[in-house]
C-alpha cells in the first residue's frame, strides 16, 4: 500500500548508495585499499566482535567518552553558572570563552598533541572541549 512505500521511503536512499558502493567494488571500479566493500566491514566486524577486540576498543572509548563528557559538562556548567549568573563572572569568562568556542577543533589537534602527546589525555582533552561550549 501506498503507506508501506510511503514508511519505506527514508530508505531508498541509503540502501541504494550500499548497492552502489558493493557493485562498484565487486567490479572492480573502487579499490578496496581506499574504501573497503561493505561485504569487507561486515566481515571485519563479525572477525573483530568474535574475537572480543571490537568489544575491548569500544569500552575503551565509551570510557574515555564518559570521562570528556563528565569534565567537559562539569566545567561548562560551572563555568555558565559563574557566568550566568554574576555580572563580574560574566566580563571575565565571556569575551574569553567565546574566543576559544570558534576556534575549530581541527585545528587544535597539533597543539593538543604537542601539550599533551598521543595518549588517553589527548583524547579526553578533546571530547571535554567538544563538549564544554554546549552545555
Amino acid at each position: 500500500s501506498e503507506e508501506v512505500v510511503i514508511a519505506r521511503c527514508p530508505w531508498f536512499l541509503p540502501v541504494g548508495i550500499v548497492a552502489v558502493w558493493q557493485l562498484a567494488s565487486s567490479v572492480g571500479w573502487l579499490s578496496t585499499r581506499i574504501l573497503p566493500s561493505p561485504e569487507g566491514v561486515v566481515m571485519a566486524f563479525w572477525t573483530l566482535s568474535a574475537s572480543g577486540e571490537l568489544w575491548q576498543h569500544l569500552a575503551i572509548s565509551s570510557w574515555r567518552a564518559l570521562i570528556g563528557f563528565s569534565i567537559g559538562g562539569s566545567l561548562g556548567l560551572i563555568l555558565g553558572l559563574i557566568s550566568g549568573l554574576s555580572r563580574w563572572g560574566e566580563r571575565l569568562l565571556d569575551t574569553s570563552i567565546q574566543m576559544l568556542r570558534n576556534v575549530p577543533h581541527l585545528a587544535l589537534i597539533p597543539l593538543v598533541i604537542l601539550w599533551f602527546g598521543i595518549d588517553e589525555s589527548a583524547k579526553i582533552f578533546l571530547v571535554a572541549l567538544g563538549t564544554l561550549f554546549p552545555i
